[in-house]
């Protein structure tokens, strides 16, 4: 009988747990749609509001597979909405938390791109030249390595950067 009552009580609390779960993702999947219809750049509420609903789904489930993804679409909300340290402490936390993540790599790229976005230019070479190396085969690896010579440099800089690499090709190629 006792062990009758402690089942009964087990599954009521799976019960919950799983209710629980499915009203978060709910609340999350309903947060990004209305989300997608306004300019985040004007929505600094309910980007925090989102913000806060990913971080407390991965708080509550943190062995779920969803908690990488919604840590993830955190990062890459902040780093859209200029926290793009914050982006990079949550990418750090997946990577720390979560080494088998399906997309662990796209968590190294998006990094080097928040920090670079933060200004935090060394860093950001590292982070770019560690996915390069690590990752070589990935998609986003060209981008990578061919992004780090223009890292820091203004709009400006970057044109004319370009320019005399083609100038030069263009003369070593006569």
């Amino acid at each position: 009988m006792r062990r009758t009552i402690v089942t009964l009580i087990a599954a009521v609390l799976l019960a919950a747990c799983g209710t629980s779960r499915d009203k978060q993702i709910e609340a999350i999947s309903q947060h990004e749609l209305q989300l997608s219809t306004i300019d985040i750049g004007t929505a600094d509420e309910a980007v925090a509001q989102m913000l806060g609903l990913y971080r407390q789904f991965a708080a509550d489930f943190p062995d779920d597979s969803l908690a990488p993804v919604y840590l993830m679409r955190a990062a890459d909300v902040c780093v859209n909405t200029g926290q793009a340290d914050q982006a990079v402490l949550l990418l750090d936390s997946i990577i720390a938390l979560y080494p088998g993540f399906d997309d662990i790599a796209g968590c190294c790229f998006l990094r080097g791109y928040a920090l670079e976005t933060a200004g935090r230019y060394d860093e950001a070479r590292e982070a770019y030249t560690y996915f390069a190396d690590t990752y070589p085969d990935h998609y986003l690896a060209d981008d990578a390595r061919k992004t780090l010579p223009y890292i820091g440099m203004s709009p400006e800089e970057m044109f004319d950067a370009i320019m005399n690499a083609a100038s030069a090709n263009n003369l070593a190629a006569k």
